[in-house]
């Protein structure tokens, strides 16, 4: 992040500029405040900051012991102090100079109370920072309590003008946050990953669970590889890689459920539970945990050193419900015992292979299936009415809660609705992602239920978003694992803007807000319909069935008639509310945009994901502006059936109808041209043919994913591309030149090709 820096040789101290930018709404309050500390995230468990102010220059040093030097929290510490203009070296004594001395001694931080009982994991990743005027110091009982350590140090030097004296001490409640980072219809360039994992080591993350499907390159499945995948070898520079920043790169397969993107092969068909439906494995069937304990090997293969690996169990519906498994579902006491049968097979097997295993604790398994799984599982999914049961059983639990979970522009931090709403995915609108997940961690911690070993955070970016939106969810979700004590979630909130986008940051909680409604909005500006574009879905969580998907449309414009230029349908495209709020949005879109581009100005480390947000805003804009010109347009063309008598006049109305919807296309085209060109920076491309490889498109019989609604990016504006304004076009221009031929006007021929995007 940018900030002013003047070294004054006469004192070589290191002066800041100016006070915390002031920032609106449930930030002000916070974010505003002098407080020492007030920018940290997570929370430290202890605090003691005073009012007393000291300041580092030039003149400082970094006293480590020689065996430090190149461990990863001296390069973090370094990296760290450049990016403030300070550049400082790294030597084996404290000498009589200033310094930043890092101490690493078994035993020499004591932790206090905490949710989880492994202690000595939780001592691991402890440590105590003291601040004086000339002396700094980082002691831990371990390398990733230094490392942790040296993160709360950075985000206070970061935030300036000066140190704070004082001490602080800190420990996690449990011993994992983890964030779950979904790569299944997209692939970021292995850059991108690593920046990504960096980015969330500095929040105390210590878990990423990536989700790739196709995009892994598996020997044992290679029809299932997609045109831009990750080699064996990437995977394990990338498990490396984290591991040296203290997280843990947990490999992440559905099973046996969620998985079209290998049954919708021909090679795997034989494999399904239901053979016209892609959606789900077959248990029984002996071949699908071959090939699964295959895949699953070929992950952990590529993640040595990594401690875990997620089998997804998600939303197996159908688990018990095909003749080819009910007998063996009956014989064993159910479907959730057939489940827990399966998942026990695959689970024993991972864990003779050094990993632990989570799962989600879901539907169909029951209470009473919960003594057939090993209790050297983990389960991912906190329910409060069986966690004492899988407590009993041995079985450690994580709190499962999400950022976001259907939202398919931006996630719902600032809903739009504020009173009784429920989100698709069950969540309470009312009060934004993130105050539901401190509810969600918080609820669980103090019934002390459970054996609590950690959180999971989840973006499902399956909906379409860029997961780069998550992080606001990623590093206050994870925050409350490590400390949900004193903390609320709006304060949450503030600390993450100013440690995420700095200081000087403006305004950013404004932005977040705006585009949480906008995006709700475009969301809910136009109608759900059957869907007459693509095949029916097939089931749901309850059965199985035929029934169209749905999509989205808005009415038809208005057409004249020929000769006479006479409107019939009168209606207009947009109501008059959703006309209303798309023009009062439009304003606060174009300020989103320009607190957007102020910040860009200021920011040095998050301009990426600044750009993704310029992104997005640009989407609810362009949706903004198609509203309110649409039924611009249906004006005109009542003006032209109004200025018949004047056919000259007339013909203009149209000619203006007409060049409006040409503008449209051209900031339709101009927007995803636009968005392309911003996530394209750090994802793989979109494409059906690369690397020899080809990808498959076929839709998921049950689930709707709207990536999978095309190969490209362009699912992004699909419903704007089956809008019907090509015929339209074709039946106005025909009305146009029949009227100007009859009153001997010029004629025209324009294509729009309205369906074309680039």
């Amino acid at each position: 992040m940018y900030r002013s820096i003047f070294l004054l040789s006469f004192c070589c101290l290191i002066i800041w500029p100016g006070a915390h930018a002031q920032v609106r709404s449930s930030q002000k309050s916070v974010a505003a405040e002098s407080q020492a500390g007030a920018g940290l995230l997570p929370l430290p468990q202890q605090m003691q900051l005073t009012a007393k102010r000291f300041s580092m220059g030039t003149n400082w040093h970094i006293a480590a012991d020689p065996a430090l030097a190149g461990e990863q929290a001296v390069m973090s510490l370094q990296q760290g102090l450049k990016e403030v203009n300070l550049a400082l070296n790294v030597t084996g004594a404290k000498g009589k100079s200033p310094a930043i001395q890092l101490i690493v001694q078994n035993g020499s931080v004591e932790i206090g109370a905490s949710v989880d009982t492994n202690r000595a994991a939780l001592t691991r990743q402890a440590y105590r920072l003291s601040l004086k005027p000339g002396q700094v110091t980082i002691t831990a009982n371990a390398q990733q309590g230094l490392y942790y350590g040296v993160q709360t140090f950075l985000q206070l030097v970061k935030a300036g003008p000066q140190l704070p004296e004082g001490e602080i001490t800190d420990w996690p409640n449990v011993e994992v946050r983890m964030i779950y980072w979904d790569d299944a219809h997209h692939l970021e360039k292995l850059t991108a990953l690593k920046r990504i994992i960096r980015q969330a080591s500095t929040y105390k993350i210590n878990a990423f669970s990536i989700k790739l499907e196709g995009h892994f390159e598996y020997k044992s499945a290679p029809a299932i590889v997609e045109p831009y995948a990750l080699t064996a070898k990437e995977y394990q520079e990338l498990t490396d890689f984290a591991k040296a920043h203290f997280i843990d790169l947990v490999p992440f397969l559905d099973a046996p459920a969620h998985v079209s993107f290998i049954l919708k092969h021909p090679e795997f068909r034989k494999l399904r539970l239901i053979d016209d439906i892609n959606y789900q494995f077959s248990v029984t069937n002996p071949a699908t945990f071959k090939l699964l304990d295959a895949m699953y090997s070929e992950l952990i293969n590529a993640s040595k050193g990594s401690k875990y690996i997620l089998l997804s169990n998600d939303e197996a519906y159908y688990t018990g419900k095909a003749p080819s498994e009910k007998a063996m579902a009956d014989s064993l006491g159910g479907n959730g015992r057939l489940l827990a049968w399966f998942m026990k097979k695959l689970a024993d097997r991972l864990h003779e292979q050094g990993r632990t295993v989570l799962f989600w604790g879901e539907f169909p398994l029951r209470k009473e299936d919960i003594t057939a799984l090993p209790s050297h599982m983990v389960n991912g999914v906190y329910n409060k009415s069986i966690a004492a049961d899988y407590k009993k059983h041995g079985i450690r639990q994580f709190v499962y809660t999400a950022t976001q979970g259907a939202e398919p522009i931006f996630p719902n931090y600032y809903p739009k609705h504020t009173k009784t709403a429920i989100m698709a995915d069950g969540s309470d609108r009312s009060s934004g992602r993130v105050a539901d997940m401190f509810r969600e961690i918080g609820t669980a911690f103090s019934g002390n239920l459970s054996s609590f070993m950690g959180v999971i955070i989840a973006g499902w970016a399956d909906a379409g978003l860029h997961p780069e939106t998550f992080w606001l969810g990623y590093a206050t979700g994870t925050a409350a694992g490590w400390n949900n004590k004193n903390l609320t979630p709006a304060n949450a909130s503030a600390r993450f803007m100013n440690s995420f986008y700095g200081p000087r940051q403006k305004d950013m909680d404004s932005v977040y807000r705006v585009l949480s409604e906008q995006a709700e909005f475009h969301t809910e500006s136009w109608d759900w319909i059957p869907s007459p574009w693509r095949a029916p879905i097939k089931g749901n969580s309850d059965s199985l069935f035929l029934q169209p998907e749905k999509d989205q449309t808005l009415p038809l414009l208005p057409l004249p008639a020929s000769s006479t230029l006479a409107v019939s349908n009168k209606t207009y495209p947009v109501n008059a509310k959703r006309f209303a709020t798309a023009q009062s949005m439009l304003p606060r879109n174009a300020y989103a945009l320009q607190l957007l581009r102020e910040n860009k100005s200021l920011a040095k480390t998050q301009l990426y994901n600044l750009e993704v947000l310029e992104s997005v805003a640009a989407i609810c804009g362009q949706n903004l502006r198609m509203l309110v010109a649409l039924n611009r347009i249906s004006d005109l063309v009542q003006e032209a059936s109004a200025a018949t008598a004047d056919p000259k006049l007339a013909v203009s109305k149209l000619d203006a109808a007409m060049e409006m919807v040409g503008k449209l296309k051209n900031q339709r085209d101009s927007t995803f041209a636009f968005v392309e060109s911003i996530w394209f920076k750090e994802w793989q491309p979109l494409v059906e043919k690369a690397n020899g490889r080809t990808f498959l498109h076929q839709v998921d019989d049950i689930k709707d994913h709207q990536p999978v609604r095309t190969i490209d990016l362009s699912y992004l504006i699909y419903r704007e591309l089956h809008y019907p304004l090509d015929q339209w076009w074709n039946d106005v221009l025909k009305v146009r030149n029949d009227f100007a031929q009859q009153h001997n006007l010029p004629l025209v021929n324009k294509q729009l090709e309205w369906a074309r995007y680039r």
